[in-house]
């Protein structure tokens, strides 16, 4: 790609429309939310484990032996559950960021690509586009060489010099282009 195309390009990404970037924007604001619970409940857990351990630490003796195995199964059950939400949590996470951002890059290709393609229309098309709609012969490309030949007659020599030009880049044919040449230098309508 030429540094013209690809000027192109980074305008037609500056051009995302902005609902576009503000949804996007939302759903990262979500995300961002959903961390910041997500490390709250992390550090309450933390800090859940730290009371229940000195808890433990601060038992008589006596209670402490008879009580020490299961305080641990305890303690460690409760653990393996929240080491496990803390999973569950970043998997769900992680699933929804990627998604977005998917959706975000397919959404950025498709608006790329619509750009692209109304860039690669040759200009020579919109010009054409505008002839025809000027062109002294309505649906010219469908009429045969006798139906053209019938509508000559009333074309000035303009109009006659821009029917050749237009047959000379399409069609091509002979009978037609000789026709126009002896119209345009007799200078006959």
């Amino acid at each position: 790609m030429d540094r013209n195309t690809n000027s192109r390009i980074e305008r037609a990404a500056e051009q995302v429309p902005k609902e576009a970037r503000q949804e996007w924007l939302g759903m990262l604001e979500t995300l961002a939310e959903q961390i910041q619970r997500h490390q709250q409940t992390s550090q309450q857990m933390v800090q859940e484990m730290i009371n229940t351990y000195m808890q433990l630490l601060n038992t008589p003796g006596s209670y402490l032996s008879g009580q020490a195995e299961q305080q641990q199964q305890t303690l460690q059950q409760t653990t393996q559950q929240w080491m496990e939400q803390a999973q569950e949590q970043q998997q769900a996470f992680q699933q929804q960021a990627q998604e977005q951002q998917q959706s975000f890059q397919q959404m950025t290709q498709e608006v790329l690509s619509s750009y692209a393609q109304l860039l690669n229309i040759p200009l020579s098309y919109a010009q054409e586009g505008l002839r025809s709609a000027q062109f002294p012969i309505r649906g010219y490309d469908e009429l045969t060489v006798e139906e053209i030949s019938g509508r000559l007659g009333g074309l000035s020599a303009d109009e006659l010099r821009m029917v050749r030009e237009y047959e000379e880049r399409n069609k091509r044919r002979e009978t037609v282009l000789e026709q126009l040449d002896r119209r345009i230098r007799s200078g006959s309508s």
